[in-house]
């Protein structure tokens, strides 16, 4: 029943998506990362040291939310690639996430027939994807619902190519 936090400081609460606004939020704001640790109920050394430790690896680049702008961190795992930016302006603000995954980006290459391929493109036998594990199917962003089109597509294949290879 525990979150993860977001937590941003006022120098890019601004740049902040709008359903960060919405009243059903779960948000903490606080005037220092000790007092934000505890409002959140986390470790307060652990969070002032791991917030000491990001800042101290943010790169002393120009920051520009509107391209991929290199600014990352270096020394911390994992590294931050773009739009790192120190925590050091308050009020700190907070907000708990929790995970939920709708689609994916990425996965594994299948042919028509849901057949999990290859590094050559080859079907391995006896092996079918469908859902999320499914990749390529989307670029940038998906249409609402192709998720679950996807799933249903590619499970009703699979699941008939992997009887027919019982079968065999």
């Amino acid at each position: 029943g525990r979150a993860g936090w977001q937590i941003f400081d006022q120098k890019v609460v601004p740049l902040l998506r709008e359903e960060y606004r919405i009243r059903r939020v779960t948000k903490v704001e606080a005037g220092t990362i000790e007092e934000l640790a505890r409002r959140c109920e986390v470790d307060v050394a652990g969070l002032v040291r791991t917030v000491r430790e990001f800042n101290l690896a943010v790169e002393d680049k120009p920051f520009d939310p509107s391209v991929l702008d290199g600014k990352g961190t270096r020394g911390i795992t994992p590294p931050k690639s773009n739009w790192a930016q120190r925590l050091d302006s308050p009020p700190y603000v907070a907000y708990g996430v929790t995970c939920g995954i709708t689609f994916t980006f990425g996965g594994l290459r299948v042919n028509a027939d849901a057949a999990v391929l290859d590094t050559e493109d080859r079907p391995i036998p006896g092996l079918y994807a469908a859902g999320e594990l499914v990749g390529g199917l989307f670029y940038y962003n998906y249409p609402g619902g192709a998720g679950l089109m996807a799933g249903a597509t590619f499970g009703q294949l699979a699941g008939t190519g992997a009887a027919v290879f019982a079968r065999r």
